[in-house]
C-alpha cells in the first residue's frame, strides 16, 4: 500500500487486523481536532497540528507488530515524550526511549524515521522551528546541536513530575482561533526549561560518579600494581563498571589507566630506591617494567634525573640530616 504524506510526515498503512467502526478517537491533547487525525484503524491512532513553526504529533493505542514513521521537518528542535511504550529514531540505538523517558533531539537530515515497537504506545512530538541556532542555545546552552546524526547527543530523562504538571496544562488547552499558539509555545518554553535543567543535573551526576570511580581505581591501582595481569579489564571488572566507562573516566582526568598505573609503579620505584639497596635492574623486574632502560626512560620524563642520581641525592640529604 502507499504510503501516507501529510503535513511533513510520512505514514506507512498499519498492519491491523481491526475493523475502524467509523468513530473517531477521543484524542489525548484537547486542543487536536478530528481535522488533525491523520491515522486511525479503531484501535490506533496518529494526530497531526501545525502552529506557525510549532509542531504537536501525538501517537497512541496498541500496535499489533512494530510500526514507524517519518519526520519531512528539517530545522526544528523536538521534544519526544515516551509516556507508553518504546521507540527507536533512524535505527541508533543511543536514541531508545522506553516507558517513563524523553529526550531532545534536531532534525539534522531531511528524514528522520522514528521506529514504534509493538504493543502499547502513547508518544507526544513537540517540535519547534528553530531559524538561528545561536539565539537559541544561548538561552539553553545544554542544547548545542551536534555536528552529525551520529553522535550521542541529549541523554534521555525519566518524565517527572514538573514534566507531568506541564503536560497536564498543555491538555487543558483547547483549539482557540488566536491564543493556541501563544499558550502552546509558553508550555513549549517551559519544557526546554525542565530539560535544559535535567540535562545539567544529569552532567553533575555524571560527573560526581566519575570522581568516585576514578578515586577508586586509582586505590585499586596503588593496592594491586605489582600484579602482571593489572590492566584497564581487570580494574574495571573489580569497580563493576564497563572498560568503556572507565577509559572515558580517566580521559576527563588527561590520563590513560597504563599511565597511572605506570606512575604509581614509578613512585614505588623511587620508594625502592630510597630505602634499599636492591640493584635498578632488580626494581625494574619487580615493578614489572619491560626492561630496565624503559624504566630508566620512564623515570628520568617523571622526575627529571636518573634512578641512580636518584639514590645518590637521598644519601647526601640522610647525611646532612645526621
Amino acid at each position: 500500500m502507499t504510503p501516507i504524506y501529510n503535513h511533513g510526515i510520512r505514514i506507512p498503512p498499519l498492519q491491523s487486523n481491526t475493523a475502524n467502526n467509523g468513530n473517531l478517537p477521543t484524542l489525548n491533547l484537547n486542543f487536536l481536532t478530528k481535522a488533525d487525525i491523520t491515522l486511525w484503524d479503531g484501535k490506533q491512532y496518529m494526530a497531526f497540528k501545525q502552529l506557525e513553526g510549532l509542531h504537536v504529533i501525538e501517537v497512541k493505542g496498541t500496535y499489533q507488530t512494530d510500526w514507524r514513521f517519518d519526520l519531512l521537518l528539517p530545522d526544528c528542535f523536538w521534544l519526544l515524550f515516551q509516556f507508553t511504550g518504546h521507540s527507536k529514531r533512524d535505527a541508533l540505538s543511543h536514541t531508545a526511549l522506553s516507558t517513563g523517558e524523553y529526550r531532545g533531539f534536531y532534525s539534522i537530515r531531511e528524514t528522520h524515521n522514528i521506529q514504534v515497537k509493538a504493543g502499547k504506545t502513547w508518544m507526544v512530538l513537540l517540535g519547534v522551528k528553530i531559524n538561528d541556532t545561536t539565539t537559541f542555545t544561548s538561552e539553553w546552552p545544554q542544547l548545542v546541536k551536534p555536528a552529525t546524526i551520529d553522535q550521542p547527543y541529549f541523554s534521555s530523562i525519566n518524565i517527572g513530575y514538573r514534566i507531568r504538571q506541564i503536560f497536564e496544562k498543555i491538555q487543558q488547552v483547547v483549539d482557540t482561533p488566536y491564543s493556541l499558539y501563544s499558550k502552546i509555545h509558553y508550555h513549549l518554553c517551559q519544557l526546554l526549561d525542565v530539560y535544559h535543567q535535567d540535562l545539567n543535573d544529569k552532567a553533575r551526576s555524571a560527573h560526581k560518579e566519575d570522581i568516585v570511580i576514578y578515586n577508586e581505581a586509582i586505590d585499586y591501582i596503588t593496592e594491586h600494581y605489582m600484579d602482571e595481569d593489572i590492566n584497564k579489564n581487570t580494574i574495571a571488572e573489580k569497580l563493576q563498571v564497563s572498560s568503556r566507562k572507565l577509559y572515558r573516566v580517566f580521559e576527563g582526568k588527561h590520563t590513560t589507566i597504563h599511565s597511572a598505573i605506570q606512575t604509581i609503579r614509578l613512585y614505588k620505584g623511587r620508594e625502592m630506591l630510597r630505602e634499599t639497596d636492591m640493584s635498578v635492574d632488580g626494581i625494574a623486574f619487580q615493578l614489572n617494567f619491560s626492561t630496565a632502560h624503559y624504566f630508566y626512560k620512564q623515570y628520568v620524563q617523571r622526575f627529571g634525573h636518573s634512578p641512580s642520581k636518584e639514590r645518590e641525592l637521598h644519601r647526601k640529604k640522610k647525611k646532612k640530616k645526621h
